[in-house]
């Protein structure tokens, strides 16, 4: 009786997942020592075990052709192991571009936890060669090269999640597309007084406000980094021209001090420290 009434949870569970819509997103980054790109999943969606198993995910990076060569590939998370698998070289569809795709070795691990709005560090590379023009993930929805293709290649960005009942990919992150050799944070730092920024209450419980007055419609991330310098949780919101008044659910987080971010592509802004009470 006790296993019958296992399943009947299991499955509640999965029904109540699979509903849902399923949102992960790709994110590429150039860190700040100038050579080293890192590869993040987004998600906005939580899997908990043992809706988080992942079977199967894919990463393609679009490079400059003949411009790329991956080095010192590093896994982060730990039994998580990625490896660059295929390269198409110029291929007609995008003649000016190489890609590179990079597969999850541990196929069916259970060691991704996905938790809303916290990004995942998955893996590292570097660049052998001199590399001129842009760096970027592949774009599912818009690339010429997406299969069928001339190559007959299986290139794009997918991951399959139990909790998400298949492909869980939705897209990438802001600020995808990177300049070779150049610095992905080589962006203008502004001040709060420059676009009438403020965040209460501080400390806060549950919920972190920030208030936001703006002359144009654009884009942002927000990002959450513990004292240290660990990114804890990054959310795109869209701002309109004028005041703007954000929730930000910061419950989760444990007790302590955290830095804010915000930044779009032509600037950034180090908006303070807040404090997280205990519930």
């Amino acid at each position: 009786m006790k296993h019958i009434k296992n399943i009947i949870i299991l499955f509640i569970l999965l029904v109540s997942y699979s509903i849902g819509e399923a949102q992960v997103k790709y994110k590429l980054q150039l860190l700040n020592d100038g050579v080293t790109y890192e590869v993040s999943i987004v998600p906005e969606t939580s899997y908990r075990p043992p809706l988080n198993v992942t079977s199967t995910a894919q990463i393609t990076v679009k490079v400059p052709t003949g411009s790329f060569e991956v080095a010192n590939l590093k896994n982060i998370q730990p039994n998580v192991e990625w490896e660059a698998n295929s390269i198409a070289s110029a291929p007609e569809e995008s003649e000016t571009f190489d890609y590179i795709s990079f597969g999850l070795a541990t196929n069916g691990t259970e060691w991704l936890r996905y938790e809303e709005g916290i990004e995942i560090p998955v893996f590292t590379f570097e660049n052998a060669i001199a590399c001129n023009g842009e760096v970027s993930l592949m774009d599912n929805s818009s690339d010429p090269f997406m299969p069928p293709n001339s190559a007959s290649k299986n290139v794009g960005n997918q991951i399959t999640i139990a909790g998400a009942n298949g492909n869980a990919y939705v897209g990438n992150m802001l600020k995808s597309v990177i300049p070779c050799g150049q610095l992905s944070t080589d962006v203008e730092e502004i001040e709060k007084a420059d676009i009438d920024f403020a965040m209460f209450p501080n400390p806060a419980s549950n919920d972190l406000t920030i208030s936001v007055s703006i002359q144009e419609n654009i884009e942002v991330e927000l990002s959450i980094f513990n004292l240290i310098g660990k990114r804890i949780l990054t959310k795109t919101i869209d701002i309109q021209q004028g005041e703007n008044i954000i929730p930000l659910d910061i419950s989760h987080l444990p007790q302590g001090s955290y830095l804010l971010e915000m930044r779009n592509e032509n600037w950034k802004l180090n908006a303070g420290q807040f404090v997280k009470l205990e519930k």
